[in-house]
């Protein structure tokens, strides 16, 4: 699925009230080499996320494996050809909710390289330290060459390259015309989080991961603001500051379908609730279709057996994402 549109060039562009920097919209020399791929999520009960990825969502397995000692599963679930969720039983020290992100790279030798000249240190391998890159390495058993990057709040990036016996490279490469016809038309676009010194962290997206800004607007009444940052045409990271509400973290994701009104009526028929307006009540789907302000996104809300908010979009032809996708060089 590949979709979106067009942001007006010239020497700046004002979207929400707010300027985004001259030439923000074309420099492609500012270009991560980087694209959201993999969402790692933790959950209480693990049947009960099994049926509802799997009968509810739709999402076909890719892939799963056991943990060393065979104590846990982690299964990969395909959204699109190239997007995946992540599942694993939730620990003691891994509560329930969004755990990390994948980014993919054609080389991840050289992703480090111009991250250590942006300024981050090493780290040991098995570190979580913020604001610090781990040392290369294969994941085991999936098969991906990896490094972890851990953002100002601790907030897990790790950095992929899909090496020949990758197994997302080999789903990837597996996913067939047949299967694109049956699946649910979604995938995976927008990865939100929320950040505690919004200027440090401003400073790490920006000068560090080298992502451009996409768009950026302000809340209602003026106290925060969301930026969103764009990886690679068709996905972006949305970053707000947190509140007493809202921890620093991982909040929520978007998952972009052609066709919203359908899919709301296949979750439906696949037995999801409706919830009571923008009720966040674990395993329901919003009973209301809003436009957002901000963005423009034609949007409806899901929400998991442990609450994880999985944000339907269908982009508009006014959508802000749309636009920034459509002038990607």
């Amino acid at each position: 699925m590949r979709r979106l549109a067009l942001m007006a060039a010239g020497t700046g562009v004002v979207v929400g009230m707010m300027a985004i920097p001259p030439g923000a919209a074309q420099a492609q020399d500012k270009n991560a080499g980087l694209r959201l791929s993999v969402v790692g999520i933790a959950v209480k009960d693990y049947p009960k996320s099994q049926n509802f990825y799997e009968k509810v969502m739709g999402f076909p397995v890719a892939f799963t494996f056991s943990s060393a000692d065979g104590k846990r599963t982690t299964t990969y679930y395909q959204m699109s050809r190239d997007t995946f969720l992540e599942m694993q039983s939730a620990t003691a020290d891994v509560p329930p909710g969004l755990t990390h992100v994948h980014m993919v790279t054609d080389d991840l030798n050289a992703t480090i390289a111009r991250l250590r000249q942006a300024g981050l240190p090493a780290a040991a391998r098995n570190s979580t330290t913020p604001n610090t890159l781990t040392e290369a390495g294969v994941a085991q058993p999936s098969n991906v060459k990896n490094a972890n990057v851990f953002d100002p709040n601790g907030l897990r990036l790790e950095l992929n390259e899909l090496i020949p016996e990758s197994l997302t490279k080999k789903a990837t490469e597996s996913w067939s015309a047949a299967q694109e016809s049956k699946n649910t038309s979604l995938e995976l676009s927008v990865v939100g989080i929320a950040v505690k010194d919004y200027s440090e962290s401003q400073n790490f997206y920006e000068k560090v991961m080298g992502f451009r800004v996409a768009f950026k607007f302000p809340s209602a009444d003026g106290k925060r603001t969301t930026t969103y940052y764009q990886m690679s045409r068709d996905s972006f990271l949305e970053m707000q500051s947190a509140t007493g509400d809202v921890r620093p973290g991982l909040t929520h994701i978007h998952i972009v379908t052609d066709d919203l009104n359908a899919n709301i009526a296949r979750l439906r028929r696949a037995g999801l609730p409706a919830a009571s307006g923008n009720a966040a009540s674990p395993n329901t789907l919003s009973d209301v279709v809003n436009v957002s302000q901000g963005s423009h996104v034609k949007n409806a809300n899901v929400f998991d057996p442990d609450g994880i908010r999985l944000e339907l979009n269908e982009y508009l032809p006014e959508s802000l994402t749309k636009k920034a996708a459509e002038s990607w060089k």
